[in-house]
């Protein structure tokens, strides 16, 4: 039976073990959470309080794209809790759950001490063996633990580990040096029999190569006005920044004048950025990776939507993205992702698409920057954002 909690509506029990209480219901927006908390008897236990306080630390410092983020955490509370957005695609807060079973028993008080690690890590190898399948269905068991394992008083050992190396790759340089040294000789041997070829003809039409027609243009070929040059080269531009772009954000604030920044245009991308002036970019194809010195990163890039750029394909160009699920705004162009989970840094996605000149493209940036640099991270992605709204109105 659902129940309010909270801020939290339709709040239902999904999954109790022991200790601990897993929940489903919406926060004051609406969206879909879980709660997991501990019960109000284990909540007057300091070693169970302080489990959870270690294992929600280890759930932001190993979040990853597949994960749900950590929304609210009250460790302090009287009943300590912590609220995890709820996606069908993500690993929401059963993970968490799943940790503390590992580390612990699920009722009881926790032992301290020096039996506590003992009895944790024999909890964590139970764990790890339920879920390990066997290699064959009469292939070997794992061995009993020893009763020193968990006795506390002899020194835990847990079971060899053999590592098998996988094969080697047969080495592609040897074939590649040889398909390439069999092309170089083979042109050698074209080229020499065109120069013999030539030789000949020039000798039996006397001084006819160095003839020039009277009717050829030779100053409209080797010097064509420069608008039908610039016509030829489009393909092969390198992008202006626009200062008459929108300025539309998805968070944070833009790009100031005076700010120290520095201008970034790449031949034959549909758009040029700006960024922080103490950031290095180094471009690879149609991505850049701009790096800072302490441990900030941004990455932009762009791609091409072919045809008419359906949802589909919009779609499957964001899921590469990390920091799932995005956003979309408006009309689906755009979507974002931002995740503050992990202490003293700041992440987060931008995807974009656009219709300029060439036809549609999506333009994407990411980032993973200290906190310090969150408006910074915002500032690059409001300026990736417009710049590619300024092509799709030329």
């Amino acid at each position: 039976m659902s129940r309010t909690v909270g801020p939290y509506e339709d709040v239902a029990t999904v999954r109790v073990e022991g200790a601990y209480e897993l929940c489903d219901g919406r926060d004051e927006n609406g969206r879909p959470v879980q709660i997991l908390t501990l019960g109000a008897t284990s909540s007057k236990d300091p070693a169970r309080r302080g489990l959870l306080s270690d294992t929600v630390a280890w759930a932001y410092a190993t979040a990853g794209p597949e994960d749900a983020p950590i929304l609210v955490a009250d460790l302090d509370a009287e009943q300590p809790y912590v609220v995890v957005l709820r996606d069908a695609r993500l690993r929401g807060a059963d993970r968490i759950m799943d940790r503390l079973l590992a580390l612990g028993p699920a009722t009881g008080p926790l032992p301290v001490g020096p039996a506590a690690a003992a009895q944790r890590a024999a909890h964590q190898l139970a764990a790890a063996q339920r879920s390990a399948a066997p290699a064959s269905p009469g292939g070997p068991t794992s061995p009993p633990m020893s009763p020193a394992a968990t006795s506390g008083h002899g020194a835990f050992q847990s079971p060899p580990v053999v590592m098998i190396a996988p094969p080697k790759k047969r080495s592609q340089v040897k074939p590649i040096l040889i398909g390439i040294g069999s092309v170089v000789v083979i042109l050698a041997l074209v080229v020499g029999v065109w120069a013999v070829l030539s030789n000949t003809d020039s000798d039996e039409s006397g001084d006819s190569v160095t003839q020039v027609p009277d009717n050829a243009a030779v100053d409209e070929v080797s010097q064509p006005p420069a608008e039908e040059g610039e016509e030829a080269d489009a393909g092969d531009e390198v992008p202006q920044w626009d200062p008459e772009a929108p300025e539309e954000r998805v968070g944070g604030s833009l790009f100031e004048e005076g700010d120290a920044v520095s201008t970034i245009a790449y031949q034959n991308w549909p758009f040029a950025f700006r960024i922080p002036d103490d950031f290095e970019c180094a471009e690879n194809g149609r991505t850049t990776v701009c790096t800072a010195e302490d441990d900030s990163r941004i990455t932009i890039g762009w791609e091409d939507c072919s045809g008419e750029c359906p949802r589909a394909v919009r779609e499957a160009l964001r899921e590469a993205l990390p920091y799932q699920p995005l956003v979309e705004l408006g009309n689906g162009e755009v979507a974002y992702a931002e995740r503050t989970q992990v202490y003293g840094r700041w992440r987060g996605s931008l995807s974009v698409f656009a219709t300029g000149p060439q036809g549609a493209f999506h333009a994407w940036a990411s980032a993973d920057v200290t906190t310090e640099r969150t408006d910074q991270g915002w500032q690059v992605f409001n300026d990736v954002l417009n710049q590619a709204f300024a092509k799709a109105e030329q």
